[in-house]
């Protein structure tokens, strides 16, 4: 049996070919949300190029949430946005830079004691959480200490 491997369309998918329902189970964000996102990005990721397939700024975006969201490899990505692998890389690099670039605007941490202090009073206050300066998505990760025979080095929040 001749074995081939998948080909990539040359027809990335676009925001278009995605129902709303389908794009907050990839990605996580609401229609709303991604078209207002790429509103941001879409200027840093347009290529100029001369060749006839230059991945489009809102293929390459989704293709980028489709990987944060799902912490998938990126071939896999790749497979469901219809690129190749390496494209996927290109365009989760792009709007990676992209965002960095806009997070100083939009991501703030308190500096000044007593904001560090109301912020830690609410956080408490809804959850019980002591010592929260803010939270990211909601979603809880497991931090391990590091532990070495000289010394045990950890992170404290305070």
């Amino acid at each position: 049996m001749l074995h081939r491997s998948p080909q990539v369309s040359n027809k990335p998918l676009r925001l278009d070919d995605m129902s709303d329902d389908e794009l907050l189970l990839t990605t996580r964000l609401t229609r709303s949300a991604v078209d207002e996102l790429l509103s941001y990005v879409e200027d840093d990721l347009q290529r100029p190029t001369y060749r006839a397939h230059a991945l489009p700024p809102n293929s390459q975006l989704i293709a980028a949430l489709q990987f944060y969201a799902s912490g998938s490899f990126q071939w896999i990505v790749g497979r469901s946005c219809r690129m190749s692998q390496p494209s996927v890389s290109i365009a989760v690099e792009a709007v990676t830079n992209s965002l960095n670039k806009l997070a100083p605007r939009y991501i703030r941490f308190p500096t000044d004691q007593p904001t560090v202090v109301a912020n830690k009073l609410s956080f408490h206050a809804v959850a019980g959480f002591p010592n929260v300066l803010g939270a990211i998505d909601g979603t809880h990760i497991a931090i391990y200490t590091i532990f070495t025979p000289e010394k045990n080095i950890s992170t404290n929040c305070d």
